[in-house]
């Protein structure tokens, strides 16, 4: 069984052994304060055992489960009432399942439960995306101040009214994401903000509960690779969560190692999520002149047609950072 698939069920089963501790624990905290609240809670549970024991009776069990049945109501009804008067709500006894569909399971009507494929799902996205050091790329934290007083040298536009506006633009793509949100192309030399943003929206697209991953293209053709070749973890895809991911964010595409298998895994990444409708975030230094010379016409035509160009500007901020 895959790695991700035995955290998934380990932490199902920790889900069921907690709601059903607390069940535990609420049940004997008023049983302790209501002792004929604890005798009906032992009839109760006692009920079914007593119905499989007359079974056996043959031709007289009909009768004896109608009487057992007729009892355990009677009890029911008698429990809620002490239930009332404890001054807790009349369900205080349930066990209280994240899933109510599987009961903790994480199976339902003999298939993994939606709950589990979540899980799943989730716990592959985080391990593709341990790399990404998401928790500091924030909106917040991404700091205008270092373009002031900077103009391209090629447009004579401001840098810091550019980034401003990219800035803008991507906080409210992140606001707005849906599963049919715009491809975005953050295109602009190194260390001018385009991995920040990128994971700002993907902080927030993240809180929304859609499944993001993010990589560099490096490593995530590396994992290709390693599929492709048989040397992937037994069980696990990362071409479907690639393909499949609400959003796919591929950062620094170009500066892989550049194979035939490179350039075929990249068209048909990009190609197979325009045609599913998913959205994707390419970062890259590259222009489209360049892109198309790296990757061949059928992938810069697949990006120019699909993907909102945002010219980043300015001078490297991390240099400027590392100099402050």
């Amino acid at each position: 069984m895959p790695n991700n698939f035995r955290q998934a069920q380990d932490l199902i089963n920790k889900r069921r052994e907690d709601a059903e501790a607390e069940a535990e624990r609420r049940r004997m905290e008023l049983e302790t304060v209501s002792p004929e609240l604890k005798k009906l809670n032992a009839d109760i549970a006692s009920a079914g055992l007593r119905a499989v024991q007359a079974i056996g009776l043959g031709k007289d069990a009909a009768a004896e489960i109608r009487s057992l049945a007729n009892e355990n109501r009677k009890n029911q009804a008698r429990q809620k009432v002490l239930l009332r008067e404890l001054g807790v709500p009349e369900d205080y006894l349930d066990i209280r399942y994240t899933c109510e569909k599987c009961h903790d399971t994480g199976v339902f009507e003999g298939h993994y439960c939606d709950c589990f494929k979540a899980l799943v799902r989730q716990l592959k996205a985080e391990s593709l995306n341990s790399a990404a050091p998401a928790d500091r790329m924030r909106f917040d934290t991404f700091d205008l101040s270092y373009y002031k007083g900077v103009t391209d040298p090629e447009t004579g536009r401001s840098a810091y009214e550019t980034m401003e506006q990219i800035c803008a633009y991507c906080k409210a793509y992140a606001d707005d994401f849906s599963k049919d949100s715009p491809n975005l192309l953050l295109v602009g030399r190194t260390g001018l903000g385009k991995t920040h943003l990128s994971l700002a929206i993907a902080n927030v697209v993240l809180g929304k509960g859609f499944q993001v991953i993010y990589g560099s293209a490096y490593n995530l053709l590396r994992r290709l690779n390693d599929e492709q070749f048989g040397r992937a973890p037994e069980g696990e895809s990362p071409e479907e969560e690639l393909l499949s991911c609400d959003l796919l964010i591929l950062d620094d595409l170009g500066a892989e190692f550049q194979t035939s298998f490179t350039r075929s895994a990249i068209y048909n990444l990009l190609n197979t999520r325009l045609l599913m409708g998913r959205p994707t975030i390419i970062n890259t230094n590259l222009g489209i002149d360049e892109l198309a010379g790296q990757y061949t016409e059928r992938v810069a035509s697949r990006i120019i047609g699909n993907y909102v160009p945002l010219e980043v500007l300015g001078k490297d901020v991390r240099q400027l950072k590392s100099n402050a």
